[in-house]
């Protein structure tokens, strides 16, 4: 009876590790087509992705990034259980239209491309958590992104950026905002809405000021205005229990300390030659 119990428990572990296998090559994802959920074909120089992701039915994670691919094929708009989907480092220029048929997408990379435009389809994902666009050349963000409901991580860093849109404050669930190294002269006054946000980062802007309303996020951990012009703080962030880390230049004007957060609160001045100076900038 234990040895039955030991075989089907042992089954059942085989079972999950050849489910839980990630494949590394297309020859070796045919010969499992039927179970395979995960490829991950990365730093191989691919310049195109063979037309054949229609044949994995239970495809939910595709990984093919640092690669030369240019464009995207019609059977990866077929792959309807796929939760992720990573193309950072390519040479994609456009999203076809077709891509809102995925409509299970979890995770959206597509950081380091050529991309100027972005279809109204990119929107339309509403399980999508994280959307990640660093590394682009994107002029704008569509205001289609309040469409987004569920996410929480937003990545435009690095782009040509000279405004965000209004409706990105309708992403009530957001935590996670980098929106540095653009043309930002403007951020939204309402930002305060987005009171998950964690973390926000607007280093290497060209921005006026810093709405009043940032004070409302009061989940907000972590801060950057690095090299964004003469800026004067808003006074209530010093009242945000949980904002730990608010990196600034010389040229900006910090808020005055609040007594009962002065343990927890910690305003960083960065110098000119400081390029690496926050953690999380080597994520």
């Amino acid at each position: 009876m234990v040895k039955a119990i030991l075989g089907i428990a042992l089954s059942i572990l085989m079972t999950c590790n050849v489910y839980a296998k990630s494949y590394k090559s297309w020859e070796d994802a045919l010969e499992d087509k039927h179970i395979v959920t995960s490829i991950q074909i990365t730093f191989r120089g691919l310049e195109e992705i063979p037309d054949i992701l229609d044949q994995f039915p239970r495809l939910e994670e595709l990984n093919l990034s640092n690669n030369k691919i240019t464009a995207l094929p019609p059977s990866l708009f077929k792959c309807n259980k796929l939760k992720r989907l990573i193309l950072f480092r390519n040479r994609i220029k456009e999203v076809p239209d077709a891509i809102h048929r995925l409509h299970n997408l979890q995770e959206l990379s597509l950081s380091y491309n050529e991309i100027e435009v972005l279809s109204d389809s990119v929107f339309f994902f509403p399980s999508l958590h994280i959307l990640a666009l660093t590394g682009n050349r994107l002029t704008e963000i569509n205001p289609l992104i309040h469409n987004l409901s569920s996410l929480t991580t937003l990545r435009v860093n690095g782009n040509q950026l000279k405004k965000l849109p209004v409706e990105i404050c309708n992403l009530s669930k957001l935590d996670f905002l980098d929106a540095s190294n653009n043309y930002l002269d403007t951020i939204p006054e309402n930002i305060g809405v987005l009171t998950n946000l964690k973390f926000l980062y607007l280093n290497y802007n060209r921005l006026h000021h810093l709405p009043e309303s940032l004070e409302k996020c009061t989940k907000l951990q972590e801060l950057d205005v690095v090299r964004c012009g003469a800026l004067r703080m808003p006074a209530g962030l010093r009242n945000i229990r949980t904002l730990e880390n608010v990196y600034i230049d010389e040229r900006i004007i910090p808020f005055y300390e609040n007594p009962r957060n002065r343990f927890r609160q910690v305003i960083q001045v960065i110098g000119a030659s400081d390029a690496l100076y926050r953690p999380s900038q080597n994520q």
